[in-house]
């Protein structure tokens, strides 16, 4: 499951919120879609290319095919957080985590 303050990060960057959390922040709730590990991957597009475990994190990164390269890598405890951090990243949110 994604991080709290991650989806935070998220929700401010203009990531999709699900219709519960629209209609609790409607209701005057903070309330802050967590989204799965498939939605993270589907709203990435095309800038996703990759998922890998490593020994202590998941990394998650962009092909770029035009120059044949895997770049944009990004970190996370889980493969969720690694996701959010690339979809930030892809979406102009400098140091989603403070680790590219």
């Amino acid at each position: 499951m994604i991080a709290y303050e991650l989806a935070r990060k998220l929700k401010d960057a203009g990531f999709p919120q699900s219709e519960l959390a629209r209609a609790q922040q409607r209701a005057g709730y903070d309330y802050v879609s967590l989204p799965n590990l498939s939605t993270l991957i589907e709203v990435c597009g095309e800038g996703f290319g990759a998922l890998g475990r490593e020994p202590n994190r998941w990394v998650a990164c962009e092909y770029v095919s035009e120059r044949g390269e895997w770049s944009n890598v990004h970190e996370g405890e889980t493969p969720e957080d690694a996701v959010a951090r690339l979809w930030l990243s892809l979406n102009g949110q400098q140091q989603a985590n403070g680790t590219t």
